[in-house]
């Protein structure tokens, strides 16, 4: 049943996913971060409960939340990080984390599993790439550290998925929490518990700052404890935590992306709306690449703050730095089965590198569209020119080398 259901449930979660856009969500840095240097380190990580839906500002979201109500259980300072986005599903997890260190969190909280279960993914992949992301953290993580697994919640609570299909979803995300509770016996250092079903607010179907507190006071009944029991076996062989600062390859990328929550560069979102008429696709957005991620300059009500480099389109167009198109991915063998694209749904692609002004190639002008197209459908002239439109925004925003900064004139001495 289940195999022939997938393509049914598939094509509801995009549909699904494309109705959620204007669904608040948060905008700014996923991160609750204490002054002490020997506050206690949480690592969130996962989608669905602990993306924020409902609420604007992680603050309010479980990350912040979590973060207060750890703090009054333990009665020490707790610094909470948040990884993860809806679109981020069990096969992409290992490249979400992507070469972020793990070793400074005293405990790693997972909430992964509604978009697996809603698009039905099978048991089989579900066990293994768990397994996968738990030998990963496990490896990473200092001696005495935990992991908590939280359970799939139950996938009629959420609004969007109350019918029929969302019970199917149901029956198989039970089928999945069960799996999970077998895979993490192979691990000592983690335990497991579910969710329960939210009781929300009859104005915010999608989630509030109570439901996260409700959820962050249940979080913290496994998690206080396992922070607790890290912080007594380590005992003084501490040392100061945290997630570090972002060090970024291009001057201007700090100013674009902290911009993108609040829409970004008029020019830039100018640009992407007339790109997305001139070639009638679903989404035109600059990209900026940084490291293992890639990041979004705007248009981020429609995609997540950033993506793992690796499973970018655009990480192809800025290697090999000359325009891209893909006119499906389904069969394209660089993208066939990436599972982010699988996820989003977004099977053409047209990119067209970026540069800085001293000539690095740090990022794109893309064109995103659920359905296929064919390749002529873009006329690569008129893309370049769009590029080179946002390339100039792009240079006003960047801080000019050292070596090209011309000194101030010496004050006259009267």
């Amino acid at each position: 049943m289940y195999e022939v259901m997938r393509p049914v449930m598939l094509a509801w979660y995009a549909k699904k996913m494309g109705e959620s856009a204007a669904v608040p969500k948060p905008r700014d840095a996923p991160i609750s971060r204490s002054d002490d240097p020997d506050a206690d380190s949480v690592l969130l990580f996962g989608n669905g409960a602990a993306h924020g839906w409902g609420v604007v500002t992680h603050d309010l979201a479980l990350t912040g939340q979590l973060a207060r109500v750890l703090q009054s259980a333990t009665e020490r300072p707790t610094s909470v990080n948040y990884i993860g986005d809806e679109t981020m599903n069990v096969s992409a997890a290992i490249a979400w984390l992507g070469e972020h260190d793990v070793s400074p969190y005293d405990l790693v909280v997972s909430v992964l599993g509604m978009n697996d279960a809603v698009r039905l993914t099978s048991v089989a992949t579900w066990e293994s790439q768990l397994a996968a992301l738990l030998t990963k953290l496990s490896a990473g993580m200092k001696l005495h550290a935990r992991i908590v697994v939280v359970g799939i919640q139950p996938v009629r609570s959420v609004t969007a998925y109350d019918t029929p299909l969302g019970a199917i979803a149901e029956i198989h995300a039970r089928r999945l929490n069960q799996v999970t509770q077998e895979v993490i016996r192979r691990f000592p250092e983690v335990t497991y518990f579910r969710l329960s079903e939210p009781t929300l607010e009859a104005d915010r179907p999608h989630g509030s700052r109570k439901v996260y507190g409700a959820w962050a006071k249940t979080v913290a009944e496994w998690a206080a404890p396992a922070l607790d029991a890290c912080r007594a076996e380590e005992g003084n062989a501490r040392r100061a935590r945290g997630a570090a600062d972002i060090e970024w390859d291009w001057s201007g990328s700090p100013h674009l992306i902290a911009s993108a929550s609040t829409g970004g560069s008029d020019e830039l979102q100018r640009l992407a709306t007339l790109a997305q008429e001139t070639f009638d696709v679903d989404v035109a957005v600059v990209s900026l690449l940084n490291g293992d991620r890639l990041w979004y300059a705007m248009n981020t009500d429609r995609l997540p703050r950033s993506i793992p480099r690796q499973l970018a389109y655009c990480d192809v167009t800025v290697t090999q730095d000359q325009p891209l198109v893909v006119p499906d991915a389904r069969r394209d063998d660089r993208f066939r089965g990436n599972p982010f694209i699988d996820v989003t749904g977004m099977n053409f692609y047209a990119g067209h590198p970026l540069h800085s002004s001293t000539g690095q190639a740090i990022g794109t002008f893309c064109l995103l569209n659920r359905r296929p197209r064919p390749e002529s459908s873009v006329s690569l002239d008129a893309l370049r020119d769009m590029a080179l439109q946002a390339q100039s925004e792009l240079w006003k925003y960047e801080t000019p080398p050292a070596d090209r900064i011309t000194p101030a004139p010496l004050a006259t001495i009267a």
